[in-house]
């Protein structure tokens, strides 16, 4: 087995590889479960954010389907109520011209 001693660490005389891989060892003892928990919590909220767009989403497309239907619509009566105008007018200028010639 190579185990770098102590010494061979603070001395610098231990190779490259033995050096960083004590160092990663020690930051995963140090702060490795706290880098898992972030981790795990950090994935749970990019969830629930996707989540949350999803239903946004489908909101936003509900409310223009709702729109688009009432935009419909008020064309629609619109359309009806200028026939209704424009048969009215054409009424009232048949009975003016019977009363003219009358």
């Amino acid at each position: 087995m190579n185990a770098t001693s102590l010494t061979e660490l603070r001395t610098g005389t231990a190779p490259d590889g033995a050096v960083d891989d004590k160092l990663e060892q020690i930051r995963d003892l140090l702060y490795g479960e706290f880098k898992r928990e972030h981790d795990s919590r950090l994935k749970s909220l990019e969830a629930q954010v996707k989540e949350l767009e999803a239903g946004l989403h489908r909101k936003l497309d509900a409310i223009q389907a709702r729109v688009d239907a009432m935009a419909t619509e008020h064309t629609t009566e619109r359309r009806t109520s200028f026939d209704e105008l424009s048969r009215s007018i054409f009424e009232l200028g048949d009975r003016i011209r019977r009363i003219s010639h009358g």
